[in-house]
């Protein structure tokens, strides 16, 4: 299924509205695999996602990451970078490999649970 021009700028808008610049939203929209990645990311948060730079630049590293595969646990990768738990991209990248091989516990055990 195509996705038209309307299609992408309510996309464009969503990505902005989390906080994404300009370049970042471009860099999100441009690859099919990446944009439907933060948009399943978006929906399943479990927390509101308010406009904040810093997590939607972590939130798009997360979904490049796991762009190609879902993953049971990113929702929950996804809520540690709303709450400020996740803050860096070396953060992010380790938390979507530990997702990929189901291998979800935190620093003393607390970040997330076992799956």
């Amino acid at each position: 299924m195509a996705t038209n021009d309307a299609q992408l700028n309510e996309l464009a808008t969503k990505f902005k509205a989390m906080g994404l610049n300009d370049k970042q939203t471009a860099e999100a929209i441009k690859s099919k695999f990446v944009r439907t990645s933060l948009d399943k990311l978006l929906d399943e948060s479990p927390k509101q996602i308010c406009p904040n730079p810093t997590a939607a630049a972590l939130l798009l590293a997360l979904a490049t990451a796991t762009q190609k595969a879902s993953y049971e646990s990113r929702p929950k990768i996804a809520e540690a970078i709303v709450d400020g738990r996740i803050n860096s991209p070396k953060q992010v990248e380790g938390s979507s490999y530990a997702c990929m091989a189901g291998q979800l516990i935190g620093r003393r055990g607390r970040l997330f649970e076992r799956t």
